[in-house]
């Protein structure tokens, strides 16, 4: 799982383009064909409440215009959220405006036509555009919203308008300053007003740093409501995807998981198209003119007998009764599993490219582990970072190892105070293990928990986020 994150947006996208290129009520269990040789749950029933919550304008229809089609027909109450309105492209703000050198009132255009876009979009399915909310916060921003730009007195400039608050009057809340805390806080009233039964939102795994940080801010919000619902992933950028891989000539294929996520906490479900399903996603899609300029081809790819969904369950950390040996050069019960190499191998330092993560508690004390292609480097940044749900609150822990040395960092009002670090980083060669005491631990009630490397100041792999319970 490789991803390099370059500074300049339109990289993200080249990059994300050409690695693309190169349980729900009344569902029965139907084994179908499958890349990844797994039962996939066939389901009609796309819920009775539908919140569907998406990065930029063209994802919904992208993972969900079945979904939509449906809730329509049935006449369910449904609402759809586009938390950017992906103005921040260079690639489509030059296709969009023939400019070269696109200025801050570009992209402030192309964020306009982009929000057209969707309400056409909809409405080739649809859906009226008062069930459409834009929540207007930049475009290639969330994943930093998420991690370093959460408090409302820290907000991010936006890269493509050059602002740090929503310049559009015509979004959820207009002005509103391009922070986490705020992107959270319009999740979580829109959540507890509409009530949905259902929301569907991306995949952690997937590659795009906007797509992942949604997913993040989604589950984040649902759990810090307690929300009892349904939850359906879905993914968009990822290697050799849609899989069976860039199929155009031949829409009537099935849409099928991608292999390597087989031994992920994954199982997956799939809502059929008919015909008239199929036709009419295709009319949704082309819609999104600025963008079919740019990336048609990939975009047509997502035209298939079907859309896919994929429900996450909490991984267990185990409780350890006697210290495992820390010592071997790899991780034997790794939780998550991620491919090594691919497509930008050669061009991204082996030491930044994870491929195993786990965790286990010993003596009240939480060990983290991660595997590495390469040899763990002083060169290479390593993260950890965590998010406590406990009782009452909500609390965090970010720590990164610099030049061999475990640093805890505090990047929030709700992060940790006082020190979780109980020892020294263990490395050797390929792995690296890092020791810290949970405050509080008899109050947990779960973790939602990832890492990430950086090298070069770039963003270069991530496990992706996932809920974790402690084995009592």
């Amino acid at each position: 799982m490789i991803f390099k994150k370059s500074r300049n947006y339109s990289v993200i996208l080249l990059l994300i383009f050409v690695m693309t290129l190169l349980p729900i009520a009344k569902a029965e269990a139907v084994p179908l064909v499958s890349s990844a040789k797994v039962d996939i749950v066939q389901n009609t029933d796309p819920g009775q409440r539908i919140l569907i919550i998406v990065p930029h304008p063209d994802d919904e229809s992208l993972g969900t215009a079945g979904i939509i089609q449906k809730a329509v027909n049935l006449k369910r109450p449904i609402k759809v959220v586009i938390v950017t309105d992906g103005e921040s492209s260079k690639m489509s703000a030059i296709a969009f405006t023939d400019n070269e050198n696109p200025m801050p009132h570009d992209f402030y255009e192309l964020g306009l036509e982009r929000q057209k876009e969707s309400m056409s979009a909809m409405a080739k399915l649809g859906l009226p555009k008062e069930d459409l909310i834009f929540l207007g916060f930049a475009d290639g921003s969330i994943r930093f919203l998420w991690s370093d730009y959460w408090d409302n007195g820290k907000p991010r400039v936006s890269g493509g308008t050059q602002v740090a608050y929503s310049p559009y009057s015509n979004v959820y809340k207009p002005k509103i300053a391009y922070t986490g805390q705020n992107l959270e806080n319009c999740l979580a009233e829109i959540m507890a007003s509409f009530k949905p039964t259902d929301i569907y939102y991306p995949m952690a795994d997937d590659m795009h740093p906007d797509h992942w940080g949604v997913s993040n801010f989604t589950r984040y919000t649902i759990n810090a409501l307690n929300l009892k619902v349904k939850e359906h992933m879905f993914l968009v950028h990822y290697p050799h995807w849609p899989s069976p891989w860039f199929m155009v000539s031949n829409k009537h294929e099935s849409l099928l998981p991608p292999s390597d996520l087989k031994s992920s906490n994954t199982s997956w479900q799939s809502l059929p198209l008919d015909k008239n399903g199929e036709f009419n996603k295709e009319m949704a899609i082309r819609q999104y003119k600025s963008q079919m300029k740019v990336t048609a081809p990939f975009l047509l790819t997502f035209v298939r007998k079907n859309e896919l969904f994929a429900v996450k369950a909490p991984i267990i950390v185990p409780k350890e009764t006697s210290k495992p040996n820390l010592s071997p050069m790899n991780i034997s019960h790794p939780l998550i599993v991620m491919n090594g190499g691919g497509l930008l191998n050669q061009r991204i330092h082996k030491s930044a490219d994870i491929v195993k993560f786990t965790a286990f508690t010993y003596n009240n004390d939480l060990y983290l582990g991660l595997e590495s292609l390469g040899p763990i480097s002083n060169k290479v940044l390593y993260n950890f970072e965590l998010r406590l749900f406990y009782e009452k609150g909500i609390k965090r822990i970010d720590l990164s190892l610099v030049n061999g040395k475990l640093r805890q960092v505090r990047k929030a009002s709700n992060s940790i105070v006082e020190s979780v670090i109980t020892d020294h980083p263990i490395i050797n060669k390929n792995t690296l293990w890092i020791k810290v005491k949970i405050p509080q631990e008899e109050s947990l009630r779960y973790m939602f928990m990832g890492a990430n490397v950086i090298y070069k100041n770039n963003l270069t792999d991530k496990v992706p986020w996932n809920i974790y319970k402690l084995e009592k």
